[in-house]
């Protein structure tokens, strides 16, 4: 019996190579499928909104649109999740987070997400203000519907859920 087992355990099987090379894929190509996900979101709800409105705007320019908003909507993520749960660090610049650890308050936690809203709305309304010319009362539809579909509910979810 133990000759068996150590036949089984010392064999290397090809899968087993397989799923290194998977978990590399996902380690070091993950965030970049994530920002590919974040921008064809962020281009589906732009998309929306202006057919809401039945407004035309040609695809080169809702693309350079989409990617500018994508790299803002990134950083105000990446800030958001620093300074309420983690600890943003930038020289000798400490900030500590709001929460010490997550999920002591969940519903204060949750609640935290209107300030990201609120910053994602304003950039959206300002780019469709001032980059696709929109009147202001369309460009704040389209800035209100990306603060709600685009906000980083995903952290606050992976945050809480994971504590």
């Amino acid at each position: 019996m133990t000759a068996q087992c150590e036949r089984q355990c010392k064999s290397t099987v090809l899968y087993d190579a397989g799923g290194w090379f998977v978990l590399g894929m996902i380690y070091f190509y993950g965030p970049v499928f994530g920002v590919l996900i974040d921008y064809l979101w962020n281009y589906l709800v732009l998309s929306l909104a202006l057919r809401f409105q039945q407004i035309s705007i040609a695809g080169k320019r809702k693309s350079i649109y989409t990617v500018i908003i994508t790299a803002v909507g990134l950083l105000i993520g990446w800030l958001y999740y620093k300074l309420t749960w983690g600890s943003l660090v930038i020289g000798s610049l400490r900030v500590p987070a709001i929460f010490e650890s997550p999920g002591l308050n969940p519903a204060l936690e949750v609640s935290t997400i209107v300030i990201p809203m609120v910053l994602v709305g304003a950039v959206n309304y300002l780019a469709s203000r001032f980059y696709l010319h929109l009147e202001s009362r369309r460009a704040l539809v389209v800035g209100s519907a990306m603060a709600v579909f685009t906000a980083p509910w995903l952290i606050v979810a992976f945050v809480l859920l994971r504590s």
